[in-house]
């Protein structure tokens, strides 16, 4: 019997798209005979160290408290429990390369174990992600960590398999000199049931309920409220669309709340200096996304990197007509034109053309929207997904 242990920056009850793929995918493969285990951070001195979650291991290790060095103080502690654990697991699962990657492969190494790395955003094969959007981001400082990513990178080569939750995410692989038979290509899952279309009395009913306008046209945003969302981007490009439309409403579902990395309360200012309160909802941290899109019309997903967008895919498959930036796994996701619309991001003036001109032509929102929805029953579908990761375990794990 294989044994897979998941190694995370970040877990629940950290309400990401990584962490909810990770918590599905690990719940799923324990229902089908495949135990499995996940050791993560414990962010916060209240969340338990050692708990069962729908028939999943959680272990956490320290230190608490926000903040980007506490992901690499874990690292020491991570160590410690992987020793702790090596008669728990068979096959180690390393999701995120930046910090825990390396560690995640030597220590497998080290206990004999095999090994499977996982990229979560785009850039992380190529150094780009390091510097984006710093102060080091020129050519010295570039050319200094892409030199530094090559040499971590051919420690990668030791890994048993490199899962590419993306085309992009693949063509970085193989750039970086991976064999393309190490490679596996499997893209995230959603619940294709959980996240479908809602009829026009569903719609209405979901908007009373969670208290939004019944009768506006909603643009709906859902993910974590932080720098490299461009939802800052967003909400600009909403405030230039909204005189022309005055029954737009925008939802910006989730929330910044504790990350380092956090816009919220920047974007809240925004929203009130540009005196678009009444017309803007910030809905906090939510479990019930789904709803929230299935009672939304346009989806926005204006981000700057992304591997493999788990709320655009969810958008997608509640039928929403979704204008999103042309970068990494988006593109796996929206064909542009038929599907939906692709815009450069940061761009303010084209997202704001492009989300107006939707709301301007409902039947071809619709149009773009069924198209979502069939893309993300042929391709995206948990099932499917869950099935491959399965597959891929027991076979190195034998």
């Amino acid at each position: 019997m294989t044994r897979v242990l998941f190694l995370a920056e970040s877990f629940h009850p950290v309400l990401g798209g990584g962490e909810r793929h990770t918590r599905r995918l690990a719940t799923a493969l324990a229902q089908q005979g495949v135990p499995a285990t996940v050791l993560t951070r414990r962010g916060d001195a209240s969340w338990p160290a050692d708990e069962s979650l729908d028939g999943v291991r959680v272990v956490r290790v320290g230190p608490a408290g926000p903040g980007r060095t506490g992901k690499y103080a874990m690292v020491p502690a991570v160590l410690g429990a992987l020793r702790r654990l090596q008669d728990q697991f068979d096959v180690l699962v390393v999701r995120g390369t930046r910090v825990l990657g390396l560690p995640g492969v030597l220590a497998a190494r080290l206990l004999h174990k095999r090994v499977v790395l996982q990229c979560e955003v785009s850039g992380e094969m190529s150094g780009e992600i390091y510097t984006w959007g710093t102060a080091f981001d020129h050519g010295a400082v570039r050319a200094l960590v892409r030199a530094g990513v090559a040499v971590r990178n051919g420690l990668f080569a030791d890994a048993d398999r490199l899962v590419a939750i993306s085309e992009r995410t693949r063509e970085e692989f193989l750039d970086a000199g991976f064999a393309p038979d190490r490679v596996e290509l499997i893209p995230h899952g959603i619940d294709v049931e959980a996240f479908r279309p809602a009829s026009a009395p569903e719609r209405t009913a979901l908007r009373e309920r969670l208290i939004l306008p019944v009768e506006a046209r909603l643009v709906a945003f859902t993910g974590r409220l932080l720098r490299g969302k461009g939802v800052e981007v967003l909400v600009e490009a909403f405030g230039r669309l909204a005189p022309r439309h005055p029954d737009a409403h925008l939802v910006l579902v989730g929330s910044g709340a504790g990350q380092v990395l956090s816009m919220e309360e920047a974007l809240r200012a925004r929203v009130a200096n540009a005196g678009l309160g009444s017309r803007v909802t910030f809905t906090g941290r939510v479990e019930n996304v789904a709803d929230y899109l299935r009672a939304s019309d346009v989806y926005a997903f204006p981000s700057y990197f992304e591997a493999m967008p788990l709320s655009l895919l969810e958008a997608a498959s509640c039928g929403l007509p979704c204008v999103a930036s042309r970068i990494g796994g988006v593109v796996d996701v929206i064909d542009d034109g038929r599907s939906g619309v692709l815009v450069e991001a940061g761009d303010v003036n084209g997202l704001a053309a492009a989300l107006g001109a939707l709301l301007d032509m409902p039947a071809r929102g619709a149009a773009l929207g069924a198209a979502a929805r069939a893309a993300a029953l042929a391709r995206f579908d948990e099932r499917d997904n869950v099935a491959r990761y399965r597959e891929l375990f027991l076979e190195i794990g034998t």
